[in-house]
């Protein structure tokens, strides 16, 4: 069997995947996601189907941005297979953009439950979403439903972006690894990329499979891409 738990990054929503679980479960993927609830949704982490057949069950984690660092750490410990899209061990880079990177993300921080917030989030979701267009009419209506808890997770979701520093706790180390880098991501920076690489592959037993993406942002949004990842997948039922 095979099945899909699949997080989302900071100020995302479980909605982000329609197009990705339309895909995978046409081909009898089991699908799961995991929602942090920023706007007024309950919040929801799922866990793997115990129902499944254990001895021929292929556990895929797909991890957004900060969702590597979101997803349940018992759900990540029992991945067979992780995809990791545009994530990081440690997202603030310790050489040059340090203070750069770090002075924008406190002004996002304290922008947060202030008149500020609406313009904040819309920005960060334009530079996400870059080089692709975004219809921000829907997401703007949206903005005052996002509920009082949901803020405060908001606000330390990205409290925990800030901090990080290493992998998260859970990664096993027997887990098959894509990375997965948008070449015009404009919320990580290269050194970001770098550090991950580099700390799976000292974590690993494997070394980690690695696919550039032309054309993408920090946001994946082309089908042909979803493909690219899906097929990486269904390569590895055949090992």
């Amino acid at each position: 069997m095979r099945e899909i738990i699949a997080m989302h990054g900071w100020a995302g929503n479980g909605d982000q995947w329609a197009n990705w679980r339309d895909l995978f479960e046409y081909s009898d993927w089991e699908w799961q996601t995991g929602e942090r609830g920023y706007k007024g949704i309950n919040p929801y982490m799922p866990m793997w189907n115990i129902k499944l057949d254990q001895n021929n069950h292929k556990k895929v984690a797909i991890c957004h941005s900060l969702g590597f660092h979101l997803i349940d750490k018992k759900v990540l410990y029992s991945a067979t297979h992780v995809v990791l899209i545009n994530s990081f061990s440690r997202f603030i880079p310790s050489g040059k953009d340090n203070r750069i990177i770090t002075m924008a993300l406190n002004r996002m921080l304290n922008a947060i439950n202030t008149p500020n917030e609406a313009v904040m989030l819309r920005k960060f979701h334009i530079k996400a979403h870059k080089p692709s267009n975004i219809n921000f009419a829907s997401t703007e209506e949206n903005l005052p439903q996002i509920s009082k808890s949901g803020r405060l997770r908001l606000k330390n979701d990205l409290k925990l972006l800030i901090n990080s520093d290493s992998l998260p706790m859970g990664l096993n180390i027997n887990a098959k690894v894509l990375i997965i880098n948008s070449e015009q991501d404009h919320i990580l920076s290269d050194q970001t990329r770098e550090k991950l690489s580099d700390d799976l592959t000292n974590h690993l037993v494997s070394l980690p499979r690695t696919i550039n993406l032309q054309e993408e942002g920090h946001s994946i949004s082309k089908i042909k891409n979803i493909k690219k990842i899906k097929h990486w997948l269904e390569l590895e039922d055949e090992k």
